[in-house]
């Protein structure tokens, strides 16, 4: 993470002046009251100025020092990093803290799943330690703390779990730029180069990423047929089972049989339910982007 860059403040006073004109018909007056606005002017801003803050994360690791994320804001106002709003400079460095070091870790997990997939050594540890420091508006330190950073550790199910999440993905994006091409050969959506008016684009990219939003709701239709098959099949091993027990008399063996039976028949109509809603959703997806698609393909339309 580089340094975070932040907008003004929100509140700024401004110091007004005024002048009296030659028609006032009472310019002594009018300069008084003009000169008391611009002290109290003063005074707002000397107040706002108090209420603002900073902050920096300077991390230690392999590599030696360097500043991990900084910013600043204003008391009663969310944190531009954290969205929290904050009273003091002890709630500024927790918050910040937790969402710095979040961070830290978040991708450092990431690139250790990333490596694992490529059949690459896991990476360096990049930080040993952050220390952050919360200075009020004058630049003194308010708060300082260092904490050593223990990494959680990605196991072996991680990775296969994070493994089939990228498969997933992969495939989900195939298909959809499938259907894309498709529609696109067929003449029923404009080409990748833009649509037809250009001023729809935005229009257009919402409602594909609101299909791509229902897909991801509901579980992989390939994934609800095939536990649904499994299930399917393991009652139908079960029952067979069961029923060559009953004839030869194994009452042990009926009764694992028959407990396979009760176990996994929940699961059938579980696995259905399912594929039938993601059956339900993809459709709803699909028609999303068919209303994207031809959306696409209107000609501009001059006001």
């Amino acid at each position: 993470m580089g340094s975070r860059v932040l907008s003004e403040p929100t509140r700024r006073a401004r110091r007004r002046i005024s002048t009296a004109s030659e028609n006032n018909p009472i310019p002594g007056t009018f300069m008084k009251y003009g000169q008391a606005m611009s002290e109290d002017c003063v005074e707002r801003a000397e107040v706002a100025q108090s209420n603002t803050y900073t902050w920096e994360v300077v991390g230690s690791g392999p590599t030696g020092k360097s500043v991990v994320d900084s910013g600043y804001g204003e008391f009663g106002i969310p944190d531009d990093c954290t969205g929290r709003t904050c009273t003091n400079h002890i709630e500024v460095g927790t918050a910040v803290f937790d969402r710095v070091v979040a961070d830290i870790m978040i991708e450092y997990r990431n690139a250790v799943l990333d490596a694992r997939l490529e059949d690459e050594p896991d990476p360096d540890r990049p930080l040993d330690q952050v220390t952050i420091q919360v200075c009020d508006s004058n630049g003194v330190e308010m708060l300082s703390a260092t904490a050593v950073l223990t990494y959680p550790v990605v196991t072996v199910a991680d990775t296969e779990t994070y493994r089939k999440q990228v498969a997933l993905a992969e495939k989900r994006e195939r298909r959809r730029r499938e259907r894309r091409d498709k529609a696109i050969a067929a003449g029923t959506s404009a080409p990748r180069s833009g649509p037809a008016d250009p001023r729809l684009a935005g229009v257009i990219r919402n409602l594909r990423v609101e299909a791509d939003t229902v897909r991801e709701e509901v579980p992989d239709a390939d994934h609800c047929r095939e536990q649904l098959a499994l299930a399917q099949h393991t009652v139908q091993a079960a029952t067979e089972a069961a029923a060559r027990a009953r004839i030869s008399g194994t009452q042990g063996e009926f009764e694992h049989a028959h407990a396979y039976i009760q176990r996994w028949t929940p699961r059938i109509n579980r696995w259905a339910a399912f594929l039938e809603l993601t059956t339900e959703a993809y459709a709803d997806a699909d028609a999303v982007d068919a209303l994207a698609d031809r959306i696409s393909l209107q000609p501009p339309v001059d006001n």
